[in-house]
């Protein structure tokens, strides 16, 4: 089972309420740690209710889910989450755009605009 579908597989655990305060973090390098994300997100509204960071053995990145504690919070999320995808090098998308398969390719986030709900570098 490979970072998607294990975070796919955590999404779907979860109630459907939950998914729209989540968004999920792709491509994060392997050495980020929870503590790292948490550290950049938890100034937003609410803050972080819940933070998993999967990891696959065999591979160099890993995916993380953040959920805030409200939609608030999410939505602060997606309005300063360009900074650190830009300083990890990471696709950041919300949890509804990921379980829809609605994941942008590398070659999509350097050509074109950036699309709503989701950055990357």
């Amino acid at each position: 089972m490979n970072n998607v579908d294990i975070l796919k597989q955590r999404i779907k655990d979860h109630e459907q309420e939950e998914e729209n305060r989540t968004i999920c973090i792709l491509e994060l390098p392997f050495a980020v740690e929870e503590s790292t994300v948490a550290e950049y997100f938890k100034r937003c509204d609410g803050g972080v209710r819940r933070l998993e960071i999967t990891r696959s053995a065999a591979l160099v990145f890993s995916s993380a889910y953040v959920e805030f504690n409200n939609h608030r919070g999410r939505r602060k999320a997606l309005r300063i989450a360009s900074r650190f995808a830009e300083e990890y090098e990471v696709i950041i998308v919300t949890a509804e755009d990921f379980m829809d398969d609605r994941i942008p390719t590398r070659q999509e986030c350097y050509e074109g605009p950036r699309m709503n709900g989701c950055f990357c570098m």
